[in-house]
Formats: C-alpha cells, sequence, structure tokens
C-alpha cells in the first residue's frame, strides 16, 4: 500500500497523525514540503515504535516482510542548512553542505517505490482537496485554470471519447503547442484509458507524417492556434477534432470545447490498471528519424515520482516550463509532477530571454527548468538580476544535454541561482540526480528512487568506482518498447538498457557523464569524446555555446572539429580558440579546425544537431 508521509512530529493534528490518517487510503498524496526539524532520539524511537504498531494492526495477516530485501540510504534531518565557501573547481567538487550540528542520519528502506495512482482517482482528489486552486497558468494565452476546473474538463472530454467510440487501449494523436487545452486532451484521454501519442509541432512535416502512420490513432486532435492546416500530414478516414481556447464566449459548432459542453459529466467508470498503456512519446532523433517509445501507467507514474522524490517537490511549488509537453522531459518534470502533488504549473509556449526573469518573479516560480543552451543563453546576454530579487526561488534545474563544469559555476556566480542537474533519456525517464541540498559539480547525481544505474565494460563487467564504462539501467520507469506500428513492438531491455551514455561514478555513487558511445571519435585508432572538446571550447570567455562532430580524413580516418557561437561583441580568430584548446588538450585531441557559427545548431529538444553541423562543416570546406 502506498504510504503518506510527513515529517516526525507526533500529536493530533500534527504532519505525522495525518500521514498516519492517511494511510487509510489506498492512494498517494503528496504533502507540502515542510522546513527541516530536528527530532530527539527518544522521539524518533516512540514514532518507530507507533508505526511498527501500525504495521502489525494492518500487516499482520500478510506474509512477512524481509528487511534484507531492501538497500539502505542515509536521509539527513538537519536542522539548518547552509551553504559553504568551496574554492576548489574540479568535477565531484561538494556545492551544498548539510550543517553538522544538530542533523540525525536515519536509515530508510529505499529499493524502490511500488505506489500507483491511476489519473482518474488523482484528479478527483485534487478536486476534493484543492478545487480552487490554480493549477496551470497558461503565460501566452492569459489564462489560467483551476483543480476543479481541470477536473470537470477533462471528465467531459473522457466521457466525449467514450461517445465518438474511441476506447480504453486505443490511440489519438496530439498537435498543439503548449497551453491548457493540450493538456486538457492528455490528462482527459489517460482517463479513460486511451493511449496519448503527443507530437512535437516543431519537428519537421515528413517526420509528423511519419508517426500518425505508425502510431495510427483512432482520432486526431489539433489547435486551431497551428500556422497552417496539419490534417494533409495524416491518413485519410481518421477523424480530425480542431479546438480554440477552453473558455472562449463564442466558439464554432464544430469546436472540441464546444461539444464538450455537451458531453456527459458522469463520473469516469475507467480505472487504469499499472499495465494498461499510457503513452506514446518519440525521441528527438538527433541523427536520424525519431523512435517511439511506450509506456504503461504505472512507468509513467513511477517517472514522475522518481524526480518529485530527489528534487523534493511538494503542493507549495510553483513549476515554470517553456518546452513542448511532447518531450518526455517535461511531462515527468513538470505536467506529471504538478498533478500528482496538488503544485502549480506555469506554461509558456517558448523560452523568453527577455521575459524569463519577469515569469519568475512574477508568477512567484519556487522551480525554474532549465537546460544548457537556456543557461548558456542567459550568460551570454547577462542581466542584473540576482536570486535575492527572486525570493520564492528555490532552484534552476538543468538536464536533456550536459551542462559544462565551467557554465555551471559562472551561472551561480553571475545570479547567485542554485543549478540542479539531472540526467535521462526518453525511454528511461530521469536515470540520475541532484538532490537540492546534496549537489556536486559536474555530476548527474546518484540513481533515482525508480532506478538502477551500473557502469559496464564492453564484456558486461560492472566497472568500480573512477572507471569509465557505459551506462546500463533498469527500474519499474522503463518504457516497454519501442513502438514501430500496432503490431511492431520491439521490446526494451528491461533487466539492463544501454542508453549509450559513457559514463564513471564516484565512492558515493553519484555518476558523471563523459561522452556518448556513438559520438566518439575515432582518430588513427584512438578514442576522442566529443564532449571533451565541447567543454574545452565552452571555458574560452569568448564562447557562449558550442559543439564538435568527427569529420573524414585521409590520414586519420577521423579528426575532430569544433563549432562555436561567440557572445555579443566578441571576435576571437580561430587561431586563438585553437591556442585555447592545445593548452587544454593533449595534442592528438585538438580540433582540427574551429568553425564560427550564428548559432550552434540544435534539435527540437535542445540537443545537438548532428545532420546540421555537418551541412555547416561541408559549407565551410568550399
Amino acid at each position: 500500500m502506498p504510504l503518506v508521509l510527513g515529517s516526525l512530529k507526533s500529536g493530533a493534528g500534527s504532519p505525522a497523525s495525518t500521514a498516519a490518517a492517511g494511510l487509510r487510503s489506498a492512494t498517494t498524496e503528496y504533502p507540502a514540503r515542510a522546513a527541516p526539524t530536528r527530532i530527539t532520539a527518544s522521539a524518533l524511537l516512540l514514532n518507530v515504535t507507533m508505526f511498527a504498531a501500525f504495521l502489525r494492526q494492518r500487516l499482520g495477516a500478510c506474509r512477512p516482510i524481509s528487511l534484507c530485501a531492501f538497500r539502505p540510504i542515509l536521509l539527513q534531518v538537519p536542522a539548518s542548512r547552509k551553504m559553504l565557501p568551496f574554492k576548489r573547481t574540479a568535477p565531484g567538487r561538494v556545492l551544498d553542505a548539510v550543517a553538522v550540528n544538530g542533523a540525525v542520519s536515519v536509515a530508510v528502506s529505499a529499493q524502490g517505490s511500488t505506489a500507483y495512482t491511476d489519473p482518474n482517482t488523482l484528479l478527483e482528489q485534487h478536486a476534493r482537496r484543492r478545487r480552487d486552486k490554480i493549477y496551470i497558468e497558461s503565460i501566452d494565452q492569459r489564462s489560467r485554470i483551476t483543480f476543479g476546473e481541470f477536473e470537470a474538463l477533462t471528465r467531459r472530454f473522457a466521457n466525449f471519447l467514450a461517445s465518438e467510440r474511441v476506447r480504453a487501449g486505443d490511440r489519438i494523436s496530439l498537435l498543439a503547442d503548449n497551453g491548457i487545452e493540450a493538456l486538457v486532451v492528455f490528462w482527459g484521454a489517460l482517463r479513460a484509458g486511451v493511449i496519448v501519442n503527443p507530437i512535437n509541432v516543431e519537428i519537421r512535416e515528413k517526420h509528423v507524417s511519419q508517426i500518425l502512420h505508425d502510431v495510427a490513432p483512432k482520432a486526431v486532435f489539433w489547435s486551431r492556434e497551428l500556422p497552417s492546416d496539419p490534417r494533409g500530414l495524416g491518413a485519410g478516414g481518421t477523424p480530425w477534432f480542431a479546438f480554440g481556447a477552453w473558455n472562449a464566449p463564442n466558439t464554432a459548432g464544430d469546436d472540441l470545447f464546444a461539444r464538450l459542453g455537451g458531453a456527459s459529466d458522469a463520473p469516469v467508470a475507467a480505472r487504469p490498471a499499472p499495465s494498461d498503456w499510457s503513452l506514446i512519446d518519440y525521441t528527438s532523433g538527433t541523427t536520424d528519424a525519431p523512435k517511439g517509445a511506450i509506456w504503461t501507467h504505472e512507468a509513467y507514474y513511477a517517472m514522475c515520482e522518481s524526480p518529485i522524490e530527489r528534487l523534493e517537490l511538494g503542493e507549495a511549488d510553483t513549476i515554470l516550463d517553456y518546452r513542448h509537453f511532447s518531450w518526455s522531459s517535461p511531462q515527468i518534470l513538470s505536467v506529471g509532477p504538478t498533478l500528482l502533488t496538488g503544485a502549480t504549473l506555469v506554461l509558456a509556449r517558448k523560452f523568453s530571454q527577455a521575459r524569463f526573469f519577469g515569469w519568475l518573479r512574477d508568477y512567484r516560480v519556487t522551480v525554474a527548468v532549465g537546460i544548457p543552451t537556456v543557461i548558456n543563453m542567459l550568460l551570454a546576454r547577462p542581466v542584473a538580476v540576482t536570486k535575492a530579487d527572486l525570493p520564492a526561488l528555490r532552484f534552476m534545474t538543468s538536464s536533456t544535454a550536459p551542462l559544462s563544469v565551467e557554465k555551471h559555476l559562472e551561472f551561480e556566480k553571475t545570479y547567485g541561482i542554485p543549478i540542479v542537474q539531472l540526467a535521462g533519456g526518453t525511454e528511461t525517464g530521469f536515470m540520475c540526480g541532484n538532490a537540492p541540498g546534496h549537489r556536486k559539480l559536474g555530476s548527474i547525481g546518484r540513481p533515482t528512487l525508480n532506478m538502477r544505474v551500473r557502469i559496464l565494460d564492453d564484456a558486461g563487467h560492472e566497472l568500480p568506482p573512477g572507471q569509465e564504462g557505459e551506462m546500463v539501467v533498469s527500474g519499474r520507469q522503463l518504457a516497454s518498447a519501442y513502438w514501430q506500428g500496432p503490431d511492431k513492438l520491439v521490446p526494451i531491455p528491461q533487466n539492463g538498457f544501454r542508453n549509450g551514455d559513457l559514463a564513471r561514478r564516484d565512492d558515493e555513487g553519484y555518476v558523471y557523464i563523459t561522452g556518448r558511445k556513438k559520438d566518439i571519435i575515432i582518430k588513427g585508432g584512438v578514442n576522442i569524446a566529443s564532449l571533451e572538446i565541447t567543454n574545452c571550447l565552452l571555458e574560452h570567455p569568448d564562447v557562449a555555446d558550442a559543439g564538435a562532430l568527427g569529420v573524414r580524413d585521409d590520414i586519420y580516418g577521423e579528426v575532430p572539429v569544433g563549432f562555436v557561437a561567440l557572445r555579443p561583441g566578441r571576435s576571437p580568430r580561430e587561431a586563438s580558440l585553437l591556442e585555447h584548446c592545445r593548452a587544454k588538450l593533449v595534442a592528438f585531441k585538438v580540433p582540427a579546425a574551429v568553425v564560427v557559427v550564428d548559432t550552434v545548431p540544435k534539435n527540437a529538444n535542445g540537443k545537438l544537431d548532428r545532420d546540421a553541423l555537418a551541412a555547416v562543416w561541408q559549407q565551410a570546406r568550399r
């Protein structure tokens, strides 16, 4: 049975008594984040004794629980936290420290969670407990919706699907920009047990056509605000439903939200089981066509649960995101966690450097989602803003691509805003993450709640701390299979998925990405990680963004080439950039050339577009 966790205080009305009451429920309710508190040894013993008695009462008829099956971790319950002044800048430096005075270490069983609550139950709970609380603030739409309104709309949408003969287990596709309406379709379909396929409207049209062909949806839902009508991209015979604003006073009769007004508002009978399919998401396609991956409802829940636990997210949080909701990353860092916890989601359609800090201030954001490209942009054109100007902000995240140590340090020095790094992928969710008060410089953190991470050599042997190998992951949040069509599922190994990242771990279990296995440049038989060259170029004071690529060479077979976008007003010569690399890298890793570009090309998910880089190189050679 899922547990409801509170602080270690006893007494009527206390968080502990609230938690005990919550244990009588079959669903998980994440509590609001509480301030760190002290606890005496006697009080701790009393709480443990009371909890043991509770378990004996509730689980007495069940089989015994073997404590040996659980892996203990250390939970710090600090009296206070403080930043300590470190001068060392090497990867692995501890960025935060917990004040020792008054802190208590408590052993906790944490092999992984077994919690699951279906989306219907979650939304029904929110409608009862926080009906009038704002769930989504849609910045570009200048619109907001409460949990109560959102539950009612998604309930009607689930019933509308049934009236259109879209049943549990069927598939729908969704084409829209970030907005309240898109998330109504997203969550409403999940409530009905219908598989959702959100499509990134910024990818190439040929890829949209490929996705629609492979998914073969029972229906397609699309926003009238898209710059062009997408209906020609799909197969004939599939019904398409257009929608405008959910709260528009006058809408066309065929508009989806006009039709929802006449849909049944009866409770949704479906209760998706943990093993039912939930989502088909597509990878970003850095070098080839995107691949679809499919999850169960349990896996999607677990993918959201891991960052909630690691980042200490709760009802009191307000999370800002601006990445397209079709990415798996926002689905599991903002869209899903806000629904699981009852937090507020502040949603923009694109990142805006001019408006970013205003968003943080005006919406009292506590957690700002970030990616290295955004961090580099904020550093390239710094503004006079510090953490003191944003009192609600706890931290900014960085994920989707590696963040260099130099940019991390420069950002925190410039703005005073802590960066918390995580790492994951479409197939895996967040594999590793730092905790807000326990970060290490250059590390993606420790394995998350529902993941096991191993570092293996090419022969499949696990490597000791300090040695580089390939990351191999497993856990209940893994995607089940690659989707190649209704009858073409390619299983993803659940006992060891190789995601292509090269990494090492330290003695405390923190993981450090060292490169991508397929991004290795082989120069004369010697392996060079393109990430190492990228990070070297980013250390140059005139460089705002960088990338590296292996290109063909008649002598060595392949040589590295660097690409840089410069800070405004800077114009270093190529010789200066190469000299910088010679001072930082061993000779055989120094790029054969460095090409200056207006922007380093990225795909729709913010990852390096290697096909575009190769085209830039071909153009530069002419």
